[in-house]
């Protein structure tokens, strides 16, 4: 719920958002049943436990199992821990991640230069199971939380992630490949489609439960009309993607470039230009889905479109934020965020039971219109050239969207960035 983070409700549990507690379950759950492995996993966990408390007073041993295979997860997770620990004023860890299969060789790279990082399969999982079976111990580092609504652990750092001299070099030459001259800016923008999973070695089958019905998923044609508009704006756009897309574009616009099918099948390193087009660029356009942390780690604006449920919002103070609406269909209304926090559409996951339960009553998703979406993208370009005209309500409505949702950081400060001004004041139902 978007509540977990209300100001009455700062408890250690509550401070576990929807998503993070699946996670916590899942290895709950897949914990062995072997007792054989399980004494000797428990062992292993012993012999660490005494090495480290031999270690103590020089240092503290931790171990981090890194969750590479998922990009939301993958990037978001280990950015959060990376910040979280650049802020710590005593830093006495002696801190060892290890790692497996990974979905962004480029991102393991920097992080790498980070942390001491073991990039090994066979390794990665038995500390994986060792840590399975000794979930409560403190020697391991928790790297399930997102960051979302977590404060200044998240925005109180800097990106911790750099690229070397020699990788600017790259990405100058992929921009120049590309068609972008030096000083030319850029947009990207990513719709997911019912094919797309964060684990690309794991995509929805066709016709099933999450192909068809995955809360997240939304039309590229969608962004086209923004698209324009940036070009007008002599500002390229960039469709990012990990894969083939469900549609290619069908665009005569020069500046309009479609990545991720025209383009990242024949790069000889694609991992590189998925990581560092989102770094560089002007700001990204997004949805539900973790391919936007390729954005946010660098700190890069996101104009987040789509997004549901409720209480998905922005990590930085610079982001802007709509949503999908609510539609019965039963009668053809369109719920108001009231409406849809009582249906428990909060937090940052819906689950297949939640959403079947939805569906049950009638009650559906509506991705933002064009319209829309272009909006947000003229209030996000605006913003940053200082060329946007503050409104007298602007405060008005947000203060009344955060009495609603109670969507607080976890240091009781107000969710960072703002949702899009013209979003609602031209659905000044949802407010109500």
């Amino acid at each position: 719920m978007s509540q977990i983070f209300s100001k009455n409700r700062r408890t250690k549990k509550n401070l576990k958002t929807p998503k993070e507690i699946i996670w916590e379950n899942e290895e709950k759950n897949s914990s062995t049943t072997n007792l054989l492995y399980f004494i000797i996993y428990k062992f292993i966990w012993f012999l660490l436990s005494l090495a480290r408390f031999v270690m103590t007073p020089f240092f503290d041993l931790r171990i981090g199992i890194l969750y590479s295979n998922k990009i939301g997860r993958f990037l978001g997770n280990t950015e959060f821990y990376l910040r979280k620990k650049s802020l710590e004023k005593k830093n006495k860890k002696l801190d060892i991640i290890f790692s497996g299969k990974t979905i962004n060789h480029q991102v393991l790279k920097m992080i790498s230069r980070k942390v001491f990082l073991i990039e090994n399969q066979a390794m990665y999982n038995i500390f994986n199971k060792i840590k399975k079976a000794t979930l409560d111990s403190n020697i391991w580092i928790d790297l399930n939380v997102t960051g979302w609504l977590r404060g200044n652990d998240w925005t109180g750092a800097k990106p911790q992630l750099k690229f070397t001299n020699e990788e600017e070099a790259k990405g100058k030459q992929i921009l120049s490949e590309l068609g972008l001259k030096r000083d030319d800016e850029f947009v990207c923008v990513f719709a997911k489609d019912r094919f797309y999973s964060d684990n690309l070695s794991n995509p929805p089958k066709k016709n099933s439960f999450w192909y068809e019905n995955d809360f997240r998923n939304c039309d590229i044609e969608n962004y086209l009309l923004a698209a324009e508009y940036l070009t007008k704006q002599n500002i390229h756009v960039i469709r990012m993607g990990l894969h083939k897309p469900e549609k290619k574009l069908d665009v005569t616009n020069s500046q309009i470039i479609d990545y991720t099918s025209n383009i990242r099948p024949f790069l000889s390193n694609p991992e590189f230009a998925d990581v560092y087009l989102p770094a560089k660029c002007k700001f990204f356009i997004g949805c539900t889905s973790g391919i936007y942390q390729f954005a946010s780690i660098f700190n890069t604006p996101v104009a987040y479109t789509n997004m549901v449920p409720y209480g998905e919002c922005g990590r930085n103070s610079h982001d802007i934020v709509i949503f999908k609406k609510c539609e019965n269909r039963h009668n053809n209304k369109i719920l108001s965020i009231q409406e849809c926090i009582k249906q428990d559409i909060t937090g940052d996951w819906l689950t297949e039971q939640k959403i079947l339960q939805l569906q049950n009553d009638n009650i559906y998703f509506k991705e933002n219109s064009p319209e829309e979406i272009l909006d947000l993208t003229k209030e996000m370009n605006e913003r940053l050239n200082k060329s946007w005209k503050e409104q007298n309500d602007e405060e008005i409505l947000k203060k009344k969207f955060l009495e609603i949702t109670k969507i607080y950081s976890s240091d009781g400060t107000s969710f960072p960035g703002r949702v899009g001004y013209n979003f609602f004041k031209k659905n000044s139902s949802l407010l109500n």
